[in-house]
C-alpha cells in the first residue's frame, strides 16, 4: 500500500481476546497517542475482517482515539460460540456489546456491509455517539442482493433457494470469491490478488444460512439520535452510491453526506483515501469536542 497508494500504516496493531457474548473475540487494538479522547470501532463487511481496515487506524489514533478492529463470529481469527448458528443478526449485537464496554464516547466506522451493521449496532448501545459508514445497503432488498454478488444468476438462485428450501441451502459453503466481486475491492492488481486468496478473505468458506439471514434483515426507516456521515466512495463499482443513498433516505436524524472524488469499495486510491480521512478527522474531533453532551444513538 505504501509503494502504490502512498498509505502508511506505522504501527502494527497489538492482537488482543475477549470474551463477548459466548465468542472468543480477536481483536486489532492501537492505543491513542496522547490522552484518551473516544473509542474508535471499525466494522468489517461480509467480504472482510477486521485487519483490512487497519489504514483507517492511524490517523484515528493520532488524534487520540483508541482503535478497535474486531473479527466478527465467522470471519477472520474469531473463535465463535459454539451455539453460534451463522445468523447475521448477531453481528450488530456484538459491536453493541463491545461499544458498551468502553469508557468514553464511542464512534462507529463501517466499510461495505458493515456501514449497516454499524447502524444497527449503534441502535443498540447507548454508549455510541457517532457513526461513520463508507457504503449503507439494504442486503433485505432483493435488487440490492443481486446487485452486490460477483454472478446476479447465481444470486437470484440463491434467493429462490432461500424462500423455497432454506434447510437445502444454509449448510452449503462457499468460498467468499464465488459469492462477492473481491476484485472490485480495489484498482490495485496486486490487491486484487490479495483478496481474492487470502485464507482469510477470499479463500474462507462462508455458509448460505450467513447470507440468508442478512438477507432476511429488512432495513425500515429509523430515526438515529446521533450524528451520521456517510462517505462513499466515488467509483465503486461494487455497490454503487445509488444504493447508499436509497438507504441514507431511511435514516432520519442529523447526517452528512460526502461522495469521495474517486475510491474502490474499499477506498485506498488517492485523493479519495486522503479526503476519507480528513473527513473521518474532523466527525471525531466534533465528537470529542461534544464530550458528554453528544446525544446517544440508541
Amino acid at each position: 500500500m505504501a509503494s502504490e497508494f502512498g498509505i502508511e500504516v506505522p504501527e502494527a496493531p497489538e492482537e488482543i481476546r475477549l470474551h463477548l457474548r459466548g465468542h472468543d473475540l480477536h481483536i486489532d487494538h492501537w492505543m491513542p497517542e496522547g490522552p484518551e479522547r473516544g473509542v474508535l470501532i471499525l466494522v468489517h463487511g461480509a467480504g472482510g475482517n477486521g485487519r483490512i481496515l487497519a489504514p483507517l487506524a492511524h490517523a484515528a489514533s493520532s488524534q487520540g482515539w483508541k482503535v478497535l478492529a474486531p473479527d466478527l463470529p465467522g470471519y477472520g481469527l474469531t473463535r465463535p460460540a459454539e451455539t453460534f448458528s451463522w445468523d447475521y443478526a448477531e453481528w450488530p449485537r456484538v459491536v453493541a456489546a463491545l461499544a458498551d464496554l468502553q469508557v468514553g464516547p464511542v464512534v462507529l466506522l463501517g466499510a461495505s456491509v458493515g456501514g449497516l451493521t454499524a447502524v444497527q449496532a449503534a441502535a443498540l448501545s447507548p454508549a455510541v455517539r457517532g457513526v461513520i459508514a463508507t457504503t449503507l445497503i439494504d442486503m433485505g432488498d432483493p435488487g440490492a442482493f443481486i446487485r452486490a454478488a460477483r454472478w446476479p444468476w447465481l444470486a437470484a438462485i440463491s434467493l429462490a433457494g432461500f424462500a423455497l428450501a432454506p434447510w437445502l441451502l444454509d449448510p452449503l459453503a462457499l468460498p467468499l470469491k464465488w459469492l462477492a466481486p473481491m476484485k472490485a475491492m480495489t484498482s490495485s492488481p496486486p490487491l486484487q490478488a490479495y483478496f481474492e486468496e487470502d485464507p482469510g478473505l477470499g479463500r474462507a468458506r462462508i455458509p448460505a444460512r450467513f447470507f440468508r439471514t442478512l438477507h432476511a434483515l429488512k432495513f425500515r426507516r429509523m430515526t438515529l439520535g446521533c450524528p451520521l456521515l456517510l462517505v462513499h466512495p466515488g467509483a465503486d463499482t461494487w455497490t454503487p452510491t445509488s444504493l447508499s443513498l436509497e438507504v441514507y433516505d431511511r435514516i432520519e436524524g442529523e447526517k452528512t453526506f460526502l461522495e469521495l472524488t474517486n475510491g474502490s469499495h474499499l477506498p485506498l486510491e488517492a485523493p479519495a483515501a486522503d479526503q476519507l480521512q480528513s473527513a473521518v478527522q474532523a466527525f471525531l474531533g466534533r465528537v470529542a469536542q461534544a464530550g458528554a453532551g453528544e446525544r446517544p444513538c440508541a
